[in-house]
């Protein structure tokens, strides 16, 4: 491969293409692809459901509300930023409250308080943790097994 070819010329070095196009991936990380769709939705709070797809230190979390529905004010160890897909809500933010809507974004430090409402309008938001959220592996493991367990008395 050409220097200019593995620096990724035009870039920065931003693109430098891999040495090879397929690896080996050893462990239970795997790569892959999926659809919102298939994820299952796991209630927290009335009216509020997630669909989490977690990396090895990177989390997503695809954030479903209702209208008139509460996340209630939290902290965790955990950054998070996010934005919103559709609809809005007011995000609590260390005290401050604002509205956020499409193309609005929100960074959340470690252990800062935070928490949203909606309002007449429902909403899709996407939260991203890094490192995944403790327990959130879990809810998503025992919502797995009630689906499999449930499909099996079909």
């Amino acid at each position: 491969m050409s220097k200019e070819k593995k620096e990724g010329i035009g870039t920065g070095g931003y693109f430098a293409p891999p040495e090879e196009n397929v690896v080996e991936v050893a462990g239970d990380f795997q790569p892959r692809h999926l659809n919102t769709d298939d994820i299952p939705l796991l209630k927290v709070v009335e009216g509020l459901g997630l669909k989490p797809v977690f990396g090895e230190n990177v989390q997503l979390s695809f954030v479903y509300m209702e209208p008139n529905s509460v996340a209630p004010v939290h902290s965790h160890p955990e950054e998070q930023i996010g934005t919103m897909i559709e609809g809005e809500y007011e995000f609590e933010l260390n005290g401050v409250k604002k509205m956020i809507r499409k193309g609005d974004v929100y960074v959340v430090p470690p252990n800062v308080p935070h928490g949203a409402v909606t309002y007449e309008k429902g909403c899709v938001a996407l939260d991203i943790f890094s490192p995944p959220r403790t327990g959130y592996k879990k809810m998503m493991d025992e919502a797995l097994r009630k689906m499999e367990e449930e499909e099996g008395e079909k």
